[in-house]
């Protein structure tokens, strides 16, 4: 196989050219008219979920302005109250491993 193009071209498309069918079935079939001969992709479906996933947090601003305003106007009036206690518990469990129990 042979892989066309020029190197100092960045983003540029590369052609393919001068493949060759493998050799077995795959030659016999292309060579008789009566396959397909091509490439194959398959992508996992790990892969696929990673796709999707990022396509969606693509979607979520950074800085999600309607609970900041919110935020800042509890904050503002003394109403943003929370649990300390809460807090902590949400933050240890956060940030440590879970526990399996045997």
């Amino acid at each position: 196989m042979r892989v066309t193009g020029k190197s100092s071209s960045v983003g540029a498309p590369l052609g393919v050219g001068g493949a060759k069918p493998a050799s077995g079935a795959t030659a016999a079939a292309a060579a008789s008219g009566t396959g397909v001969v091509g490439d194959a992709l398959s992508v996992s479906s790990t892969a696929q979920f990673i796709a999707v996933v990022r396509a969606k947090i693509a979607k979520v601003p950074e800085i999600r302005m309607a609970k900041v305003e919110a935020l800042r106007a509890k904050l503002e009036s003394n109403g943003y109250n929370p649990d300390g206690e809460a807090v902590a518990d949400g933050l240890v469990r956060e940030h440590t491993p879970p526990r399996h129990e045997p």
